[in-house]
């Protein structure tokens, strides 16, 4: 990965979430520290709550901004409001904090950490998927994480070095002041690379703009309600874990707060850097989107079962651990992908609703809940508290996979909405005939195999259209036993490609699909065959004919694929994907391969890109054509052969003679034939012509 090739959008977008990670790496030390040094055991859970209480409010005010001036505007004021009240209150803790004597001030100072720690990422968030498509995301995600974690790890460092001061608490709030100033002074300078500009982003005159109609984003769909259970079931687990996390590090590590933090989200964010260097990548574009929403919720369930083998209390420090390492690096970054299915109008507002609004109210709840049930969460000796945490997280986070797959099939079922590609076709109709036209498909199938190869290729397929379109589910299930018995590759793909066309137009479906699944990973590695000679295809004038050629019978096969998909996954236009696959429009074009890796794996879908999406400016003049040539005969198209054998000239033939000669051997009359034609053309020696002749004279295909 060059950094200096990288586009200058995620450049932008690295440097903006360096720094907002810092800021909330900065913050989050702070606010523990705040939270465990001034306040009793008792009152941790309710400071949690009157926090997420205020993030609530927030949240209702920034899915009103996002509407009303776009996430990155959003983002603007949201974090300029956050800088001058952070100034404003280091003066206050300055004048009026006296070491924790005077309490609202740092119940004020701790509840606008905690805002810190989520308002600008959820919104950054918000910003970024508003500007990034599903390839993009894939892609970069990993590297932008990467830059927010090098972030986190200088803010670990530098909490270490402050906590050593005086004025610890100034200095921590001011510099996390500093940091978000930079930023809102990036949003400014880069603006125009997060204005989103299309003409549905402008606000409908007349239609209302209130936080109430914003907040029907959550229950407009199928998919924003998912999602809000989604975030609802990872922040009660996050919750319970960072609680009870608090409880033993306030045990364990009470004179030196500022020292532990500090170390302890140094270290997690080096786990991170690691883990976005060279395992997100690879999770996001392999695995997908199913992935990153599920790795957590599995690590931490096995985390659980070995709390409850081992009966340790210190397993929290573990949960705690994977929590902070993988969520913002993985799981976070599944979670923000999921939006991408939205429309952009609506994605700054859903973020900000489904995750700045739904976190927040959740880990309100959880932290009341916890403060009336406090003597249940620390029980009465370790082994009870120990079994009655782990108990309930393994419920919690079935039920988190439960609905992680749930909205993985959402996210799908949304892009192909998105793109325009969901298949309007009607149930499958179940043809009954009559006796007479089973009589008349009887006659037709016997017909069929009777043939052998050497009859002609049109009356076969002739012959094979009338039994489909005569047939009904049974005489369906008599012609594919058929076609499984036809050896030739040319004759068996067109056989096969008609038969899933007719069954297409037809609506009929057939009740075993195993036979239409084996044919269609044929057809998948023919198109992978035919797409190796294209891209090999020399690009001079000599060779135009054989590209144009190839892309004919790559575009028949395709759509032979296309049929057989539509067959197995009726609801998808898998003609109008693939085409869409093939467009110029980026976006458009990654949320159609989105779709396609979710039906078929992210390797396949991958193959068969490049093999129907070839690169026009690439340069193959350096390509060796004997070894073109001898790809070429080892195929079983003769359209493609009979283009390579046209395009020979004498300069072609002095070279590659050899390659004619094995085609007067070649089962297909008519191309046996035109390669002796072009063998006469530029043969200069009579001798090698009547060999010629004779050989093709005695070959007993003829």
């Amino acid at each position: 990965m060059r950094v200096f090739q990288v586009d200058r959008k995620v450049k932008v977008l690295c440097v903006i979430y360096f720094m907002v990670a810092q800021s909330s790496m900065m913050a989050r030390a702070t606010s523990d520290s705040f939270l465990l040094k001034y306040f009793e055991a008792g009152s941790i859970p309710l400071m949690i709550m009157a926090a997420a209480s205020l993030s609530i409010v927030l949240a209702l005010f920034t899915t009103y901004l996002c509407g009303r001036f776009q996430a990155f505007g959003a983002m603007k004021i949201a974090t300029m409001g956050i800088v001058v009240t952070l100034l404003a209150m280091v003066c206050i803790v300055y004048f009026f904090g006296n070491e924790g004597e005077t309490k609202p001030v740092y119940v004020f100072a701790y509840m606008l950490c905690e805002t810190i720690v989520i308002l600008p990422m959820v919104l950054f968030w918000g910003m970024a998927v508003g500007v990034l498509n599903p390839t993009e995301s894939k892609k970069w995600m990993g590297f932008i994480g990467a830059a927010g974690t090098i972030g986190c790890i200088l803010a670990g460092f530098t909490i270490s070095i402050v906590s050593k001061h005086e004025y610890v608490n100034e200095l921590s709030l001011g510099l996390v002041a500093l940091v978000l100033l930079v930023v809102v002074i990036i949003l400014v300078v880069r603006s125009e690379i997060f204005r989103l500009s299309d003409d549905e982003q402008k606000p409908v005159t007349g239609e209302s703009n209130s936080v109430l109609k914003k907040l029907g984003v959550l229950i407009s769909s199928r998919q924003s309600i998912l999602m809000t259970w989604l975030v609802v079931f990872s922040a009660i687990v996050l919750s319970l874990i960072d609680i009870n996390f608090k409880f033993e590090v306030r045990k364990d590590y009470s004179d030196d707060l500022y020292d532990f933090f500090g170390q302890f989200y140094t270290y997690t964010s080096c786990a991170q850097l690691i883990l976005q260097l060279f395992i997100v990548r690879a999770i996001l574009t392999r695995g997908g989107v199913w992935a990153a929403i599920s790795i957590l919720p599995i690590l931490l369930l096995v985390t659980s079962i070995g709390a409850l083998f081992l009966q340790d209390q210190n397993a929290v420090y573990v949960g705690k651990f994977i929590t902070q390492v993988v969520f913002f690096t993985i799981e976070y970054v599944g979670l923000q992908m999921l939006f991408l299915s939205v429309k952009k109008k609506l994605r700054g507002q859903m973020n900000s609703a489904v995750d700045g609004l739904t976190r927040p109210a959740t880990i309100a709840i959880i932290s009341l809940l916890i403060t009336y049930t406090l003597p249940f969460w620390q029980g009465s000796s370790e082994t009870d508290s120990v079994w009655r945490l782990n108990s309930i997280i393994i419920i919690l986070c079935s039920l988190w996979l439960f609905v992680s797959f749930l909205n993985y099939r959402q996210y799908l079922s949304s892009l192909l909405i998105l793109v325009g590609a969901k298949s309007e076709r009607k149930s499958a109709i179940e043809n009954n005939y009559g006796k007479d036209k089973e009589d008349e498909f009887d006659s037709v199938y016997t017909q069929i195999t009777n043939l052998r190869y050497g009859d002609a290729q049109k009356e076969f397929i002739s012959l094979v259209n009338n039994a489909l379109v005569l047939g009904n589910r049974n005489n369906i299930r008599s012609l594919e036993k058929f076609i499984t018995q036809v050896d030739d590759s040319q004759c068996r793909f067109d056989i096969v490609g008609k038969y899933f066309a007719t069954l297409k137009e037809w609506e009929l479906t057939p009740s075993d699909k195993s036979f239409v699944k084996k044919e269609s990973l044929g057809l998948f590695d023919d198109i992978l065959q035919i797409g190796e000679i294209l891209g090999s295809t020399p690009k001079d004038k000599t060779f135009e004919p054989v590209s144009q050629s190839v892309g004919e019978v790559i575009d028949i096969r395709v759509q032979n694929l296309c049929d057989s998909l539509q067959l197995i996954h009726g609801n998808i236009n898998f003609t109008k994907l693939l085409g869409l696959i093939r467009s110029n429009q980026a976006n458009i074009k990654a949320e159609a391969i989105e779709v396609l890796k979710g039906v078929v794996g992210s390797q396949k879908t991958d193959l068969l890109v490049t093999a129907i999406v070839q690169d026009q400016e690439t340069d193959n003049s350096e390509i060796d054509v004997g070894a073109f040539l001898q790809r070429v005969k080892k195929h079983y198209s003769a359209k493609i052969l009979e283009s390579v054998i046209l395009s020979f000239t004498s300069n072609l033939y002095s070279k590659n003679k050899t390659f004619l000669v094995g085609v007067l051997e070649h089962r297909e009359v008519f191309l046996r034939d035109l390669a002796f034609k072009v063998l006469i053309k530029y043969e200069e020696d009579k001798e090698e012509i009547e060999k010629f002749r004779i050989m093709l004279k005695e070959n007993p295909n003829i």
